[in-house]
């Protein structure tokens, strides 16, 4: 038995010594601490942004894990039946102990950094299936905590703790454990910084907080419902009898033309969306390529996602029924369409579309709301895969009070030779001639009022 004990005790402090960095600290978070500021300024996160600060409280939340489970390993032992010889015991506290100054220390830095600022906690508290995360992961370590209960139980640890405080900081000289009284020594200090008084005003304050996101999130998800029943009735409003003038010989024509990466902008004629959505062109997609194509590229996603992808689909498109890989012939069964080209190089082009795939599966946000990205619109997948790659930018313009980037705003920048160029055009206004380069580009131009465009931020 003893010897068991040893080994837990060895191999908790292996996971306290592992996990000690990953931590959240002001001076490795600076780059996180600006990209939140700035977000919370204009009142949303960017795609890089996002990914930076999403990363960072992955790795938190990964070292939060393996710290609570260290506790609940250990905490069992310290309580069991029959007791253990004082210094053992003063060992497993020991360990233990550290972990739950760890836990402490480290969802207050979280705590006090983010609960100030409602565009971060509720980035924070989004679903995002690219890291596994599911809902109210912030709310839940700021409800941690602060719960009185949790607290309670932390200093009567510290009761304990001054108590054998010599005995303890004698295990210092043991080479098995003096790595934890070391990092004990750093993090009790820092986790014993607020006073009691100061845990009852954050607990307060965590109370208030959940009431103001159940609140929110309540109305969004009416809110939701609304707009997702009237934007599906709205998607499948189309004239049965209308024929598209997109023929198979013109795909096959567009299929010729395309490379992976291209942006594909569509029109329905008979669309009743085109009444709610701005300007002449409503829709864009992503092309992926082959897999011949993505694999000579470079183009990273799992596997089952190369399983989803195989030929002939080569489309990464949002619909009503979500983010899907799709077939070219299901995306221009459509009367009109624009191909556009990032001007990246192939590194970064690889890095762009492998970005994008890791949003595949997502739902549809029917609120065409670019502040969360735990559900996208069509254009979202090319804004979220591209922006910040290779210097491009994705400028959102307001409308009706949210960020938002439309299929013509996508369009600008090829117009405008600003990252993008334009490689096709065909259908506009009911022609019948599919043409390329300078041509495609004016007469592109001169299907939507891209000079009169204004509102941007």
């Amino acid at each position: 038995m003893l010897e068991n004990i040893d080994d837990l005790i060895a191999q908790s402090a292996r996971t306290l010594c592992a996990v000690a960095p990953v931590l959240p600290r002001l001076e490795m978070l600076r780059q996180e601490m600006e990209d939140a500021e700035r977000a919370a300024g204009r009142g949303y996160f960017f795609p890089d942004e996002d990914e930076r600060v999403r990363g960072a409280f992955v790795r938190y939340l990964g070292a939060r894990a393996a710290l609570h489970e260290t506790v609940r390993d250990l905490e069992p032992v310290f309580h069991g039946e029959p007791p253990m010889a004082e210094p053992q015991k003063l060992r497993v506290f020991a360990v233990a102990f550290c972990a739950a100054c760890m836990l402490m220390r480290s969802a207050r830095f979280i705590v006090d950094s983010y609960s100030g600022s409602k565009v971060v906690w509720r980035k924070l508290d989004e679903a995002e299936p690219r890291y596994g995360l599911p809902r109210k992961q912030f709310s839940n370590i700021y409800s941690s905590a602060t719960h009185p209960h949790n607290v309670w139980r932390f200093y009567r640890a510290v009761e304990f703790a001054r108590k054998h405080a010599e005995a303890l900081w004698e295990l210092g000289d043991d080479p098995n454990i003096a790595p934890v009284i070391q990092l004990l020594r750093e993090e009790e200090h820092e986790a014993l910084r607020m006073s009691k008084r100061a845990e009852a005003r954050s607990r307060f304050r965590y109370l208030w907080h959940s009431v103001n996101r159940r609140r929110k999130s309540t109305l969004n998800n009416i809110l939701f419902a609304i707009f997702e029943g009237s934007g599906r009735a709205i998607s499948e409003l189309q004239n049965p009898f209308h024929e598209k003038r997109v023929s198979p010989g013109v795909i096959r024509e567009a299929r010729r033309l395309l490379r992976p990466g291209d942006a594909i902008v569509t029109r329905h004629d008979d669309a009743a969306s085109n009444l709610f959505l701005p300007g002449y062109w409503p829709h864009a997609a992503l092309y992926v390529g082959s897999n011949e194509e993505r694999r000579a590229l470079g183009m990273q996603m799992d596997e089952e996602r190369w399983a989803r992808a195989r030929d002939p689909v080569r489309v990464l498109e949002a619909r009503k029924d979500g983010v899907r890989f799709r077939c070219l012939t299901d995306t221009l069964q459509v009367d009109a369409f624009a191909i556009i080209r990032p001007q990246l190089e192939s590194a970064a082009l690889a890095r762009a579309l492998s970005r994008a795939a890791e949003h595949e599966g997502k739902f549809y946000d029917f609120e065409f709301d670019f502040r969360r990205s735990d559900r996208l619109v069509c254009t979202e997948v090319v804004y979220r895969g591209f922006h910040g790659v290779g210097g491009l930018e994705f400028r959102l313009t307001n409308r009706a009070g949210r960020p938002t980037f439309s299929a013509e705003d996508l369009l600008d920048l090829a117009v405008q030779n600003i990252g993008y160029e334009v490689v096709a055009l065909y259908g506009e206004n009911g022609t019948s001639q599919l043409t390329t380069g300078m041509p495609a580009r004016d007469r592109l131009a001169s299907t939507y009022g891209s000079s009169e465009r204004s509102g941007r931020i």
